[in-house]
């Protein structure tokens, strides 16, 4: 009996979720829902589910984030994200935390049932699933274009062009299958260098004039490796002055309720993209970092004597004991018995 929390910021999916789960009896039971990223993170940590079925877009921390937090405590649990269409493709690819299953807006009993289904089929003895496989192949392509590196973006993608050519059951599927990765390839590429103006655009058209397996393979080959010339030349730096910009927003407005959602919309980029270049360049998560400026904005604040509901909305924690939690969490204490030291400090001196 797998248990399940459930994350959305819509009431309406939250109830049909559940209605499906109980009436389809899928084995499940569900153990706590959220409607926003905080609140969720606090629900997964007290439930410890075994699957979570997440929002991509919810509030506070967006759903991407959420799972790579989740994931440091505990990382055996199954994801399943929903999101829209113009989403799906991106996040798919973009990320490999751990995701089993994608559900594409709107939830249906047909895609929910299958999604919680596929996640009792146990892949062969000794052999890793090939999806997994895949999503480990692709972060390696994702990390080589973050990196610049063109020697381990040639390898990398040239192993996974491989591995779709073996999992392809007909020459359609493999070029179906080819088209839809170096698309979301080219994606990624073209974010991280958007600012330089490098711009790389590929045609289903060059693919359909392909007959066999050896020349879909030669074409793919061909346009995969058009990225790799590209990244011959200097870094441009554009992510730097990005993840620049986005630490002084943090800093200027660490008081109000945001998330990574806001920042890419700020800064015209995906998401999921941004999620992975702000833990590469800050070594950090964007939570992780939020919460660490938060947190020492708040000692600050007790230190000048503000009370602790007071500094709680202060730095952006409108839920008192959560902000409590947090604080403890962190420093090994309470925010009072922070300012019950720092008053000791001051009879000292």
């Amino acid at each position: 009996m797998h248990r399940l929390v459930v994350i959305d910021d819509e009431y309406i999916v939250l109830a049909g979720i559940s209605a499906i789960i109980e009436r389809e009896n899928l084995g499940c039971t569900i153990t706590g829902t959220a409607s926003d990223g905080i609140h969720a993170l606090e629900v997964i940590r007290e439930k410890r589910p075994d699957v979570v079925i997440t929002d991509i877009r919810i509030p506070g921390i967006d759903g991407l984030s959420l799972i790579e937090e989740c994931r440091e405590f505990l990382p055996d649990t199954a994801y399943i994200v929903i999101s829209g269409y113009t989403e799906f493709e991106y996040a798919r690819r973009a990320l490999s935390l751990g995701v089993k299953e994608y559900i594409d807006k709107p939830v249906t009993i047909e895609k929910l049932s299958a999604a919680i289904r596929k996640l009792d089929r146990d892949p062969a003895e000794g052999k890793e699933p090939v999806s997994e496989q895949l999503n480990a192949q692709m972060k390696l392509v994702v990390s080589a274009i973050m990196d610049e590196n063109p020697s381990a973006y040639t390898s990398a993608v040239k192993r996974l062009i491989e591995l779709l050519r073996r999992v392809s059951s007909s020459e359609e599927i493999f070029r179906n299958e080819i088209f839809k990765n170096l698309a979301a390839i080219m994606e990624i590429f073209n974010e991280q260098n958007k600012a330089a103006g490098k711009k790389v655009q590929i045609s289903y058209s060059d693919m359909e004039q392909c007959a066999t397996y050896d020349e879909l393979y030669a074409c793919a080959e061909k346009i995969a490796e058009i990225p790799s010339s590209c990244m011959q030349g200097e870094k441009t730096g554009s992510r730097h002055r990005i993840i620049k910009e986005i630490l002084q927003y943090i800093e200027e407005n660490f008081g109000r309720d945001f998330g990574l959602n806001e920042l890419a919309d700020i800064t015209h980029m995906n998401p999921a993209y941004l999620s992975i270049l702000f833990k590469e360049e800050v070594g950090q998560s964007f939570v992780k970092y939020l919460t660490s400026v938060r947190m020492k904005k708040a000692k600050e604040l007790l230190d000048q004597g503000y009370k602790v509901r007071e500094v709680s909305e202060m730095v952006g924690y409108n839920d008192y004991r959560y902000f409590c939690d947090i604080f403890k969490k962190l420093e090994n204490m309470t925010p009072n018995e922070y300012k019950g030291c720092t008053r000791k400090k001051e009879q000292i001196m």
